[in-house]
């Protein structure tokens, strides 16, 4: 559009020289051309100012966590009322101090740990479910334990005078604060924890490409000694056979 109209004012300033009158009728069709494209650009900017959607609100989740039944009605409930039985006192611990939370409950002798810790109530993060990768590490009377795969100890000795075992307080691990919303997608965080994962991740490419050098050249020295302790082995063999060949003559 802008080239069409710089055509059209050069081709004006030809015939210009040539014809006054011609000269003065271009000078008022440009600057009417001129007016009504300003009007319509105006009027773009103005319909695009209009269109413009309103700025969104932040994102409010339609979904609500409710309290379960052990945080309502059994919060207050013995063991017994619960319907829980067995004689070991057990009492599940998290945190230190005054904010500490413990929940008590009884076991069985032999029962597994981690039914224990479902039925009354306690969260227990687990990972392999297996006793090997140490999520569910507790702590018991001074002893680790991990409740995925251990259970009640069965060589408790109660008190003599009133039959009871001691309590057993386990120390869970401390959880990580509850989503109370879902979040956004992209946020400054988000940013800076990728950054930062990934620069982990470069720092340990580096130190596993020097470990995998180290090994290889390891590697390459074994190979290298036990080539030169072969070939070392064979030239005794043939020069013991060269000397018995010679004896034989």
């Amino acid at each position: 559009m802008i080239l069409r109209e710089l055509l059209v004012i050069a081709a004006g300033f030809v015939v210009a020289n040539n014809n006054p009158k011609f000269c003065q009728a271009f000078s008022t069709k440009s600057l009417s051309a001129k007016t009504t494209s300003s009007k319509t650009i105006l009027r773009m900017s103005t319909s695009e100012t209009e269109s413009k959607p309103a700025k969104k609100e932040r994102y409010v989740p339609k979904w609500k966590k409710k309290a379960t039944l052990a945080e309502t009605i059994g919060k207050d409930l013995n063991p017994q009322d619960k319907g829980l039985v067995g004689s070991v006192p057990i009492t599940f611990q998290q945190g230190v101090g005054e904010n500490a939370t413990r929940i008590e409950t009884t076991a069985i002798p032999g029962q597994s740990l981690k039914l224990v810790a479902s039925q009354a109530g306690q969260f227990i993060k687990y990972g392999c479910g297996k006793g090997e990768c140490g999520t569910c590490e507790a702590l018991c009377n001074g002893k680790y334990l991990r409740p995925c795969i251990d259970t009640v100890p069965v060589d408790l000795t109660p008190d003599p005078t009133t039959g009871e075992y001691a309590p057993l307080v386990i120390q869970v691990k401390g959880t990580k604060a509850k989503v109370v919303s879902s979040g956004k997608f992209f946020t400054v965080k988000s940013f800076i924890l990728g950054f930062w994962n990934n620069l982990l991740g470069m720092a340990g490419f580096v130190r596993d490409r020097r470990a995998a050098r180290k090994n290889w050249e390891e590697r390459i020295k074994n190979e290298e000694d036990i080539l030169k302790l072969t070939m070392e082995k064979k030239r005794k063999k043939r020069e013991a056979a060269e000397k018995a060949a010679a004896e034989n003559k």
